[in-house]
């Protein structure tokens, strides 16, 4: 069993970039799943139902989200509709799919969002339950229906939380990973009990900006301390993913390639 993560994707270049990457990667990769995270895939700032579309053709068959889900107000009353769209399960506020479940190939794959609390703001510590126990009640679920492979894309700030939450779920998940950050972490690794896990996968977004905005704005935001409006850079897109490998038999993670490109 071979699947396929690939970080943020970000603005119009990520987008242009996993069309141009995943078809290929699953073709060439043998890939049996993909789980692609578009929170950032309209211009930086969440998805819109074009972009959803466009990732599904890509070859994803589960699209996870994270903070941005508030800022295309229009997607609302969209997300519970979309089947294959997991928004974190945690956030108390914006009714969607807590969790998927994906049948492929005769196989049942559950999929789990959740969001940090930790350094992400007033507005996710007033309207957000506990992410670990908000997760652990989703993957009991995803357990009693049948899933045979489960994936928690852990959208998070602090490095801390999303090791923390690694250790968690050592053994009760087959693999998890992080979102968020934008900046991909080498720290990938397989713990004992079989589960795949790294801190931060990444972004596929323009590499010429500061995480997916244009870097003038950020010079400006950072040394001048004044207020810029957020603009997604619109360069050619750097590519992060991974490639976990499972064995068939005992569901444990045999192997994990780390992709930037």
């Amino acid at each position: 069993m071979r699947v396929l993560i690939v970080g943020d994707v970000v603005g119009k270049s990520g987008v242009k970039k996993i069309k141009e990457k995943v078809p290929d990667l699953i073709k060439n990769e043998d890939i049996d799943f993909c789980i692609i995270n578009g929170e950032n895939a309209a211009n930086g700032k969440g998805i819109r139902l074009g972009e959803y579309y466009q990732i599904l053709k890509c070859g994803a068959d589960c699209i996870t989200m994270g903070n941005h889900l508030y800022y295309r107000k229009e997607m609302a009353e969209e997300y519970a509709k979309l089947p294959r769209l997991v928004i974190p399960a945690n956030v108390t506020d914006i009714v969607g799919n807590k969790r998927a479940l994906v049948k492929k190939n005769n196989i049942l794959f559950g999929v789990i969002n959740a969001i940090g609390r930790a350094e992400m703001g007033e507005l996710f510590e007033k309207n957000t339950t506990n992410p670990f126990t908000c997760v652990d009640e989703q993957i009991n679920i995803l357990k009693t229906k049948g899933a045979e492979y489960i994936f928690v894309d852990f959208h998070a700030e602090a490095t801390a939380e999303k090791i923390a939450m690694g250790y968690f779920l050592d053994g009760k998940v087959n693999c998890i990973f992080g979102t968020h950050t934008h900046v991909q972490t080498a720290d990938e690794t397989i713990f004992e009990s079989g589960t795949a896990y790294i801190t931060d996968i990444g972004m596929t977004g323009p590499k010429d900006s500061v995480i997916g905005l244009k870097k003038e704005l950020a010079l400006k935001r950072f040394v001048n301390n004044e207020y810029a409006r957020y603009e997604c850079s619109e360069n050619e897109a750097i590519f992060n993913a991974m490639i976990v490998e499972f064995d068939d038999e005992t569901k444990k993670a045999i192997s994990i390639k780390r992709i930037y490109e």
